[in-house]
């Protein structure tokens, strides 16, 4: 049966103790023969000297063991029987603590290669380095994509890589950009997130390789600005060619020369109403081709601080009067002292732009309604501008934001791409949901 070896052998000593003491004060008083109380004096004194080597020796045996936990050695072993078969509960529990830190120092260092093994396998950069500079992990994505050695320190990125290093310089945590390490055409998209580890501030920057999506996505984008361009060109040119051709027709004669008698009035009608045509189609073109140009200009926006409350009824006292029987409703909630950094005519355009769109496809409808709702998050202010019209085709909902597509018959297709645009400048975003029960457009600002 196990039982507390220190806790005996020290209770044990204390009985022996007391015992000789008992002894030597007895036979003192009791006895004359002067070596009894002497013996006993001196077998006492050794009791305690027995004593305090036994427990000296323990706290030794501590002392070694807390040691090897400073020196991460955690193979050493102790003998647990005592007394013949009688185990050392203390020693047993000493190789337990042991045995457990050293699984778990094994299960840690486990972790750790397959942490690094991971690091140098993904092809996504990854650089840590710490509040002083010092860089913690590079690995060998991150040297390839941006062609250099080992670092010690961040700020040597500067000597390999300087315009990289500058913009990397005042990217903050939670920035997401897109850069290019040299003169090539690699396009990596860098993100920084900051975390705490051990009471130490460190910076993550991860770099991702993105210049094939960015060439799909471009090519995506050409091509449907293509046949935007190529439908709204037709439209305006076949009408063009039919008419000069109808008045070409009208102005020969049978041997396709320019007839030299007069014309009669119905001729005359006909050329006229063929040329004012030709005139509608022409500034047609032309209106289109001048908003192409001033959608290849994006706005820049003169940032201030604006009353958000302000701002919306502003906006909707000057669109009211345009939306005829549409109802308006704005939140209640829609705090009175909010605040936020924008362009405020820019972020109005947004605005009037959506409600606008909103009435007109809701035209005609007796119930029509549109409701402006706020939502403060974390890191964005959101304002939903919802109607109950028909919502968007979900063959097309993909295409609202794509530039000069429209399926007015009096619009130019520029609105919500120009929006969003206004939106990316602002650091924020404008998303879309609809179904057949109405549209919301969502504009994300930044908090």
């Amino acid at each position: 049966m196990a039982f507390n070896r220190f806790t005996v052998q020290v209770a044990v000593r204390l009985i022996l103790i007391a015992v000789t003491i008992f002894a030597a004060v007895w036979s003192y008083f009791k006895t004359e023969i002067i070596m009894s109380p002497l013996g006993f004096s001196v077998l006492t004194i050794a009791q305690m000297v027995m004593l305090f080597y036994f427990i000296n020796k323990t706290r030794e045996e501590l002392l070694i063991f807390f040691k090897s936990f400073d020196n991460r050695d955690f193979n050493k072993a102790y003998n647990e029987f005592a007394w013949g078969q009688s185990k050392d509960e203390l020693k047993v529990a000493f190789n337990n603590v042991l045995r457990t830190f050293k699984k778990l120092t094994l299960e840690r260092e486990e972790q750790y290669q397959y942490l690094q093994m991971v690091n140098e396998h993904v092809s996504v950069g990854l650089i840590s380095f710490r509040n002083d500079g010092r860089v913690d992990l590079l690995n060998s994505a991150a040297q390839n994509l941006l062609g250099i050695p080992t670092l010690g320190r961040i700020d040597q990125l500067e000597n390999h890589k300087p315009a990289f290093w500058k913009a990397l310089s005042f990217l903050q945590p939670g920035d997401r950009i897109v850069l290019s390490p040299d003169e090539s055409k690699t396009k990596l998209a860098v993100v920084s997130r900051s975390f705490k580890l051990a009471e130490e501030d460190y910076t993550l920057i991860s770099l991702q390789d993105i210049s094939s999506e960015l060439e799909e996505g471009e090519m995506d984008a050409w091509q449907k600005l293509i046949r935007v361009l190529t439908h709204e060109i037709m439209n305006s040119v076949t009408p063009v060619v039919s008419l000069t051709t109808a008045i070409k027709i009208i102005m020969q004669d049978e041997g396709g020369k320019l007839k030299s008698y007069p014309f009669d009035k119905g001729e005359l009608e006909d050329v006229f109403k063929s040329i004012v045509a030709i005139e509608k189609r022409g500034q047609g073109l032309l209106g289109f081709v001048q908003a192409y140009r001033d959608y290849t200009k994006p706005p820049v926006p003169e940032i201030a601080k604006v009353n958000l409350f302000a701002l919306i009824n502003d906006t909707v006292q000057i669109i009211k009067s345009q939306l005829g029987p549409v109802q308006l409703n704005i939140s209640p909630s829609i705090p009175e002292d909010a605040f936020i950094q924008v362009d405020e005519k820019l972020i109005s355009q947004v605005l009037i732009n959506l409600i606008k769109n909103a009435a007109e496809a809701m035209e005609g409808q007796s119930d029509a309604q549109i409701d402006i709702n706020y939502r403060e998050e974390p890191e964005h202010t959101c304002l939903e501008i919802t109607d109950n019209g028909p919502g968007i085709p979900a063959d097309i909902i993909n295409e609202v934001f794509v530039p000069f597509f429209t399926t007015k018959k009096q619009g130019n297709g520029i609105g919500l791409s120009l929006s969003k645009q206004i939106m990316k400048a602002h650091k924020g975003d404008i998303m879309v949901e609809s179904s057949a029960h109405g549209t919301t457009f969502e504009l994300n600002l930044s908090a």
